[in-house]
């Protein structure tokens, strides 16, 4: 222990007798040992170490202790001192004449850590307190240290209790958001006379980046559309409500469905207006695919802009699949792109089936292998038969019976539609 750790600490000497307390003072100084305290009784050694109530009051690191004292013993004040939790760590060596088995087995029952003999042999005193000192020094640092450990947990304690509530409201919020975003979907109660149409939607978490719709614009015509953001999280559901609303905005001068004239704007025309809006550099690089169509009751047609995404199936009512792969890239990757429309001829009961990659994409967990096209079409002749509705509730069956329990890592979007 260095002289400057000696000099900082301070040392409690309590006896009686004063030519003793003036010869270990003496001793102690003559070491550089600076920070002497002086008590004649226990109840004064009470005073310095704070069991009573005195300006005596200090921090004592070391006692050492008489045993024959009037009043209160050396052994009966260790106890005391003792009995407070404040005092378990200050090191207290008996100094006393009586060098007795009882007396040195009544001293460490007390509490006491050594046991010094008088006549005081100057060379064991020094090394005896040289060694506690150092012993309450390593005690002291280790308990500063278990307060820091333990304020550092009470702080990591308190961090992780907020991070849960806010962890809690995340959730809570995502999950409004994901409400909010089904709200968007078409609602299964409302028909649109001459197409019978049903769907599916399931997002990989609360919130997804896939979207659909499908909506009467007059007696005659129907729009729909299928869109897919890439990514994932709260910027792809951002992006991809946006985008709904603009495709579902019929009504308004503003919207990019219609013409000034009242007609509807050709879905070419819709995805070059929709790439000039959201182009990557201002959606923080994000792009999605899409497709967008109209539908011709009275002339029995579909126009459709396919930008980017999966091909859109016509599976004629002899369950014949037509794979329609033309197109171009998606929306937002380039500003010199201009998009193509393309017209299919719907004779009664064909049907149009539009879908995200999710389904043809997914993979069973351990296994390398995608669901894959072929598998999809495989379901979708398989229920030809069925009505819209219950084609739709079989093939997701099917799909998540092959997916095994494994739940899907991206969002599941199906849209089948078939005139009447």
């Amino acid at each position: 222990m260095s002289g400057h750790q000696q000099r900082k600490m301070n040392i409690l000497v309590v006896d009686d007798a004063p030519d003793n307390l003036m010869l270990l003072e003496a001793i102690l100084e003559g070491e550089n040992f600076e920070n002497i305290f002086l008590a004649s009784s226990a109840r004064e050694a009470y005073e310095y170490i704070g069991i009573v109530d005195s300006p005596k009051r200090a921090t004592v690191d070391l006692i050492l202790m008489d045993v024959m004292m009037p009043e209160i013993s050396g052994i009966e004040a260790i106890r005391e001192i003792r009995s407070n939790a404040e005092y378990q760590d200050i090191p207290i060596v008996v100094v006393s004449a009586r060098s007795e088995t009882q007396d040195l087995v009544e001293a460490f029952d007390a509490g006491a850590v050594d046991y010094i003999t008088k006549p005081i042999k100057e060379l064991e005193l020094i090394s005896r307190v040289r060694s506690m000192l150092r012993l309450k020094s390593e005690t002291d640092h280790r308990k500063l240290h278990e307060d820091e450990l333990l304020r550092l947990a009470a702080e990591l304690e308190e961090k992780n209790r907020r991070l849960v509530q806010v962890l809690e409201e995340l959730h809570e919020d995502m999950a409004a958001a994901g409400n909010m975003q089904r709200s968007l979907l078409p609602d299964k109660r409302i028909s649109i006379p001459g197409l019978n149409f049903s769907w599916y939607y399931e997002t990989s978490e609360n919130i997804g980046g896939d979207l659909l719709n499908i909506m009467p614009l007059s007696n005659d015509m129907a729009a729909l559309f299928i869109l897919d953001v890439s990514g994932h999280g709260i910027q792809s559901a951002m992006l991809a409500v946006s985008v709904h609303r603009m495709l579902s905005a019929w009504e308004g001068a503003n919207s990019i469905l219609r013409l000034p004239d009242g007609t509807p704007r050709s879905p070419a025309e819709v995805a070059n207006e929709l790439n000039s809006e959201f182009m990557l550099d201002k959606n923080n690089f994000q792009y999605f695919t899409m497709i967008y169509g109209l539908i011709d009751l009275k002339k029995h047609t579909l126009t459709y802009c396919r930008a980017g995404h999966t091909p859109l199936l016509l599976q004629s009512r002899d369950g014949m699949i037509i794979v329609c792969k033309e197109g171009n890239v998606p929306v937002g990757l380039t500003d010199d792109c201009k998009f193509e429309e393309f017209t299919l001829r719907l004779a009664p009961r064909d049907r149009v089936i539009l879908y995200s990659d999710g389904i043809t994409e997914a993979r069973r967990e351990g296994a390398k292998e995608f669901f894959g096209d072929e598998n999809f079409l495989q379901l979708l002749r398989k229920t030809r038969d069925l009505p819209v509705d219950q084609a739709v509730q079989a093939i997701v069956g099917d799909f998540k019976n092959w997916l095994d329990g494994t739940s899907p890592t991206d969002d599941i979007t199906l849209l089948m539609i078939e005139p009447d």
